[in-house]
């Protein structure tokens, strides 16, 4: 049985030490260099993404993905999507 996605995503980055704020901070810096604030996780997104199993845009992410040093396939993974290229049948 696979475990949901936001208390995986909650334990990466606890175990990484990061605070939703951090991940916030961090979210605005990558937002910045991007010029888009489709990348800004705030703390409540950040909430409902782990404790409600809301499902994050692509930005957020590429975002969580750059913040916890994972590649987006890895988080993707999480969510059971496997990208390894397949065959469309």
């Amino acid at each position: 049985q696979r475990s949901k996605p936001g208390v995986e995503l909650r334990s990466i980055r606890q175990n990484l030490g990061l605070s939703m704020r951090d991940v916030h901070a961090a979210s605005l810096k990558i937002a910045k260099r991007h010029n888009d604030h489709r990348f800004v996780t705030a703390p409540s997104r950040l909430h409902a993404i782990e404790a409600k199993n809301a499902s994050p845009s692509l930005w957020r992410l590429y975002t969580l993905a750059v913040v916890y040093g994972r590649t987006v396939d890895e988080l993707l993974s999480l969510y059971g999507i496997d990208v390894k290229p397949t065959k469309a049948t």
